[in-house]
């Protein structure tokens, strides 16, 4: 065996270990660009030591000579235009002007003229997806949109896609025999008088309710004629590194994701593409995500990879509470095929989500497809057990504290707020209870560090809510007093085009933009009435059950 085969063969194998440690330890998934740039030069190094070893470092021309004049002869016999070019042209050494030797046309013909310029086919991966074959478009009703909308909707009245994408909505024939629905429990003290009375009984006030309007009024007023929320137009994608992950230029193509969210805070009060004060503006939002699902039923949309699971987490649970608010069967097949993405996402070992399939997990992506399964259930799907069971063993992956209470963003890493109330937020979802040892460890760690108007988190805020609140107790209280002394002075109010909206918070308000912080402050004020709290249901479910039988949540 000669010298270069060995130096190939020792390399061929040093290369393979180091992918294998590469993929044993995880490397790749923190800094991935810069990793990912590292390991292209090495392996471009390799690739040439190897090729120099093998071929030689020159070609075998090199240091050949000869004395013969190169000549070049070129036939042109395309029919271009519908001009036949048959003529000749002869490229010499010896010829004068740089060797081309032009033929004459021949005689009462003009010179053809030089071809069209072709535009080439785009590639594949650049045309956006459309909706799927047998995509069903929503049930036409008639709305017509409240005071509310229609003075929101007056600032975009000079651009005519406005208009037409209202009288779509105005001038469809009504619905003569909708069939009745039966609102889903867990939503019902979203409608009418009930969410006002939720409100003032479980912490809400005034304040908190005028705020609410606010806020979705700015959205509404936000809102483009085709009906999504444009992320980056709102200050989205700009670059920042938060809690040690470096995320380049991610948010910047979000608007799947913040179209979502900006759904849900209409949702939540109440609204749905049937009926509401913003009627109009939630239609045109949720045909926007069902007409751009693509075919393996993602709506991540244009999302850069950091964003699109994400993304399609908060487009989903959006559309999943539409169809569970009003039983449109058109939302059921866009709803199904987007769960079934979701399903697809989740590692089959670990039970967790991250970025692409196959990897093993963070905390904060496993939140938001926790919350999809969950929407699911409530819309009437169901056979999720076996993923639900996968993701109660991812959180306890991550788990940390002396009652395992404690959350971490990855499995290995040190407990934080915002992950911690996460992770206590899904377990409460996935049938833990209120009482738990590990449910208190974790409120206790909520607790130490509540909300200050001087250092905004918009996201740990939401999520720490929504734990608290579900938990209830004395925690709660405690949480919602500090929460509202510091979410209801941030708002903007001052009577301009901000004029209830949330500035982005220094954290992750940069990649997500106003309508992200606006849309997660507005349904942080919702908790009142967005859910029914999950630890009164726990108690009538066993205050109801006999003694002995164990009651599934």
């Amino acid at each position: 065996m000669s010298t270069a085969a060995i130096v190939v063969a020792v390399l061929a194998a040093g290369a393979a270990a180091g992918l294998v440690v590469v993929v044993r330890t995880r490397w790749l998934q923190s800094r991935t660009i810069e990793k990912c740039i590292l390991l292209s030069v090495a392996l471009h190094a390799v690739i040439a030591v190897v090729c120099g070893l093998l071929g030689g470092r020159a070609p075998a021309s090199w240091g050949q000579r000869s004395d013969a004049p190169p000549s070049m002869v070129i036939t042109l016999a395309a029919d271009v235009g519908g001009q036949p070019l048959a003529d000749t042209a002869i490229v010499d050494a010896d010829a004068p002007e740089g060797g081309v030797v032009e033929p004459d046309p021949p005689a009462g013909r003009e010179p053809a003229p030089p071809p069209p310029l072709v535009p080439a086919e785009p590639p594949a991966e650049a045309v956006v997806a459309g909706p799927p074959a047998d995509h069903v478009p929503l049930l036409d009703a008639a709305v017509e949109p409240a005071a509310e909308d229609t003075v929101a909707e007056s600032a975009t009245a000079s651009d005519a896609g406005a208009a037409s994408s209202d009288r779509v909505a105005r001038d469809a024939p009504p619905a003569t025999e909708r069939p009745p629905h039966l609102l889903p429990a867990t939503y019902a003290d979203r409608v009418g008088e009930r969410r006002a009375a939720a409100a003032l009984d479980r912490g809400g006030s005034e304040a908190t309710e005028e705020a609410v309007r606010a806020a979705l009024r700015w959205l509404v007023a936000a809102q483009t004629p085709d009906g999504r929320w444009d992320a980056a137009r709102h200050g989205a994608g700009v670059e920042r590194t938060a809690t040690g992950e470096h995320r380049p230029g991610a948010g910047g193509r979000t608007d799947h994701g913040v179209t979502g969210l900006a759904l849900l805070a209409l949702l939540g009060a109440g609204n749905t593409h049937r009926d509401g004060p913003h009627a109009a503006t939630v239609d045109r939002g949720i045909r926007y995500l069902v007409g751009r699902q693509r075919a393996d039923g993602s709506l991540s949309g244009d999302a850069e990879f950091f964003a699109a699971l994400y993304c399609h987490g908060m487009a989903t649970i959006a559309v999943a509470e539409c169809l569970a608010m009003t039983g449109d069967p058109a939302l059921r097949p866009v709803v199904d095929r987007a769960v079934a993405h979701t399903l697809s996402m989740q590692h089959p070992h670990t039970g967790g989500w991250r970025y692409a399939a196959g990897d093993r997990g963070d905390t904060s992506q496993c939140g938001w497809q926790v919350m999809v399964l969950a929407t699911a259930r409530n819309a009437g799907l169901g056979g999720f057990e076996a993923a639900e069971a996968r993701a109660r063993g991812f959180l306890g992956t991550v788990a940390g504290g002396a009652a395992g209470g404690l959350a971490a963003y990855r499995a290995g890493e040190r407990p934080s707020v915002a992950m911690t109330a996460e992770a206590l937020y899904c377990r409460l979802v996935l049938g833990a209870g209120a009482t738990d040892p590990a449910t208190a460890e974790a409120l206790a760690m909520i607790g130490s560090s509540p909300p200050s108007a001087g250092s905004p988190n918009a996201y740990a805020w939401y999520y720490a809510t929504l734990a608290s609140f579900h938990a209830g107790g004395p925690q709660w209280e405690r949480w919602n007093a500090r929460l509202q002394a510091a979410v209801l002075p941030t708002q903007r109010r001052d009577g301009g085009p901000l004029d209830g909206s949330w500035d982005p918070d220094p954290v992750w308000g940069a990649h997500g933009g106003r309508v992200y912080s606006t849309s997660l402050a507005a349904m942080t004020l919702e908790v009142y009435y967005r859910h029914a709290p999950l630890h009164r249901q726990r108690a009538r479910m066993a205050a109801a059950v006999p003694a002995g039988v164990v009651a599934r949540p």
